[in-house]
């Protein structure tokens, strides 16, 4: 149980005991039991009631109302001070976890950067679904508004939902309310969207989205292949779904009516696919799965699954599919299609990933993307041409001024992928930059700003160019340092454009996704309790156990904080990352 009430002498702080007892039952008893009072506590109020008669287990009553209050206003002030220690601005990240056919509940949270495994769970609000999309894009950037302003600490910028006309105009109010700030989609979101528009690229949608959706060629024939290779997948050795398809939240637009009787959503159909690649060595796979001994008997996985009788027939029918040249066709250009996609998915940071794909890659993955669909021979020109329309539509929906700046500021990139046209752009924009209070820099910052820029950009590019080879350099470009990282330190030397670039770099590539366990903790709660009761709720269970995590973990930008301050106060320096 955290924490233990003092005593002194005969004097027992019993608001102190009532305090700790529920923070143990909000953050240790499963949700269901807890709502529902179900939790068997005899043990412990036994032993109070031995050690004191007045000591007793709190009611349902008093634990959801004065007890979570307490509660809840005592992981507050540690989430407050969570965010004014991290030296870098806070970010928020919003994301639909559920909904109704009025209205869809929207999440915020908040990362560090420097603690970035560990965001903090802070409301869940309600947005309408109908209405036109001047009203709900409104509404929706009215409440993103009033939670930035909510916060006690600064905050750098939002990563929001970019899949819908409402999200992104919403964005774009936004951005003109909060200049200083950075606002882009994420890119996890609009991936999954790409995928979700291979294969369904119409249901679901309003008409506004059906007259302006993209129509790949080959979704109808994808949806009967993916459905041959999830029953194909059951004779393979367990392969794990990808994690990035763990906290998807299964709506009706990812639901697929393959045939009359079969059903597979989309997540499903991608998954299937990619796990038939062994199919690929189709005579490899079938000697797996129907060797045979020396004695004549079969020993591969279907002589343990399957009766003898109908072991010949499965084995004609299997041999049958995955000999097919057809199959191997579908399977080749399929995995073209999907694998690329796949791989990006799986760069994207989730706790898994040994090099997480950087902001400033973004702008550039979009493009490799979209050339490994033009260079690959198993695809028709009109195909090609559906799926570069499809990645510049996601590219329009994802990319904010944060992904532009980023990728010329990156020591490692500096804007190389760049036209020249949309290089001076960016160089353009990153000259009228803001202040972190809204203010636009005056002449003179404008002139020493762009005075450190061209320092960087030559002292940058002479280590690019000459010193490839060394360790520094190498610890960039293998992101054993982040960009981050190289500002936050390496940066002193330009001040003026090390307080831009640490904004910018504390921006996440995806909106922040917490911990399975706390989606579904919040989820099981606004199906039991009220919406208000469900969010100070969640935010005690799960914030209690980010902060322990992230106490206990440390700041990644803790060690060079102590190796900076011998020449600078840790005030002046948080003052600088956020100027």
């Amino acid at each position: 149980m955290p924490g233990v009430a003092v005593q002194t002498g005969n004097t027992v702080d019993l608001k102190k005991i009532e305090e700790n007892v529920a923070m143990h039952l909000f953050t240790m008893v499963e949700v269901e039991k807890l709502v529902e009072e179900k939790f068997e506590t005899p043990d412990l109020g036994r032993a109070f009631h031995l050690c004191r008669q007045e000591v007793a287990l709190p009611s349902r009553e008093k634990l959801m109302t004065e007890l979570l209050d307490r509660c809840f206003d005592k992981v507050k002030t540690r989430v407050d001070g969570f965010f004014k220690s991290g030296v870098v601005p806070v970010t928020l990240s919003l994301n639909v976890s559920a909904g109704s056919d009025k209205e869809v509940v929207v999440d915020y949270m908040a990362t560090l950067a420097s603690s970035e495994k560990y965001p903090m769970f802070l409301e869940s609000v309600k947005y309408p679904r109908n209405g036109d999309v001047d009203t709900i894009a409104e509404f929706a950037a009215r409440d993103a508004a009033r939670v930035v302003e909510k916060l006690t600490c600064p905050v750098a910028g939002c990563v929001m939902p970019c899949s819908s006309p409402e999200t992104r105009q919403a964005r774009e109010q936004l951005e003109k309310q909060f200049p200083a700030m950075y606002f882009h989609g994420c890119l996890r979101a609009a991936l999954l969207s790409l995928v979700r528009q291979l294969f369904v690229p119409n249901h679901g949608a309003s008409d506004t989205e059906r007259k302006s959706s993209i129509l790949v060629p080959f979704s109808q024939d994808l949806q009967q292949f993916a459905l041959q290779c999830q029953d194909l997948v059951f004779f393979l050795p367990r392969i794990e779904t990808p994690s990035y398809l763990d906290n998807i939240v299964k709506s009706s637009k990812s639901m697929m009516h393959v045939t009359v009787r079969r059903r597979l959503t989309v997540e499903e159909a991608f998954a299937a696919i990619l796990q038939s690649e062994p199919y690929l060595d189709a005579d490899s796979v079938l000697n797996q799965l129907f060797s045979t001994s020396s004695d004549g008997k079969s020993t591969g996985r279907s002589a343990h699954t399957h009766h003898p009788v109908g072991l010949g027939h499965l084995q004609t029918q299997l041999v049958k599919i995955v000999r097919s040249p057809q199959f191997g066709e579908k399977l080749r250009k399929y995995l073209e299609v999907l694998r690329p996609v796949h791989a990006l998915l799986s760069s994207l940071d989730d706790g898994t990933s040994p090099a997480p794909l950087a902001l400033s890659e973004v702008y550039y993955s979009f493009s490799k993307l979209a050339q490994q669909f033009t260079s690959s021979p198993l695809l028709q020109p009109d195909e090609k041409a559906a799926l570069q329309a499809l990645i510049r539509r996601q590219q329009e929906s994802v990319l904010g001024p944060a992904h532009l700046l980023a990728h010329l500021l990156d020591p490692v990139m500096l804007g190389e992928n760049f036209k020249p046209d949309t290089k001076s752009d960016v160089e353009e924009k990153l000259l009228s930059s803001y202040r972190a209070d809204g203010c636009a820099l005056s002449d003179s910052e404008k002139e020493v700003l762009y005075a450190q820029y061209t320092d960087f950009k030559k002292s940058a590019l002479h280590q690019k160019t000459n010193k490839a080879d060394t360790l520094m350099f190498r610890t960039l470009k293998e992101r054993k340092k982040s960009p981050l990282q190289f500002w936050f330190t390496d940066g002193a030397k330009w001040p003026v454009l090390q307080a831009i670039a640490c904004r910018i770099f504390v921006m996440p590539v995806c909106a922040a996704w917490p911990v399975c366990a706390a989606r579904e903790t919040y989820i099981l709660l606004r199906e039991k309790v009220n919406l208000l009761a469900s969010n100070k709720l969640t935010f005690v269970r799960v914030n209690a156990r980010q902060l322990n995590l992230a106490d206990a973990d440390g700041s990644s930008l803790a060690a060079m904080v102590q190796a900076i301050q011998p020449e600078s106060s840790a005030n002046d320096i948080t003052a600088s990352m956020v100027v």
